[in-house]
């Protein structure tokens, strides 16, 4: 019982996003998806759950997508005509996925792969929306950061000593 607050307050964020993004459907040309909200809270939380956590997993929400579009232009854009989109975007693939995994994760800007990758691959998953996929995964940030903090609201201080 001793988390019954936080978990009563993530269900009912959880609930309330689900409830707006399907009555809603989207706004300014932005679809609503649950899924990729959920995505950036769970990564917060397997970040830390804290502040560093919300810049370390929103900076990946944004660059994340920026990998996918950057394989997505070079690969079919500029590759595709050459060799094919199918090899062209394969190849930007593993060229990037190698940069993220094995050699960017020792810059500190870049250091959660694992988020860069799932939130690229959110990218692909919205149909390569881009402003979309920012949009949405910055909301799941913004969602972690709410269930950590609202639970503070409702624990009571001890009494000071007088």
């Amino acid at each position: 019982m001793k988390n019954i607050k936080s978990a009563l307050i993530i269900g009912i964020l959880a609930g309330s996003w689900v409830f707006f993004s399907l009555s809603v459907g989207s706004i300014g040309g932005v679809t609503l998806h649950a899924w990729p909200v959920f995505i950036t809270w769970g990564l917060f939380f397997a970040a830390g759950a804290n502040n560093q956590a919300a810049v370390k997993v929103a900076t990946t929400a944004i660059w994340g997508p920026i990998f996918g579009w950057l394989c997505v232009y070079f690969g079919a854009t500029i590759l595709g005509p050459i060799i094919g989109a199918p090899a062209g975007l394969g190849l930007l693939v593993f060229v990037l996925a190698a940069a993220i995994v094995i050699m960017m994760t020792d810059i500190p800007f870049f250091s959660f792969g694992p988020g860069a990758f799932a939130c690229w691959a959110v990218f692909f998953a919205t149909n390569f929306d881009f402003v979309g996929s920012v949009v949405l995964l910055l909301v799941g940030v913004f969602l972690g950061l709410l269930s950590v903090n609202l639970p503070k609201l409702f624990t009571s201080k001890p009494a000071s000593k007088a």
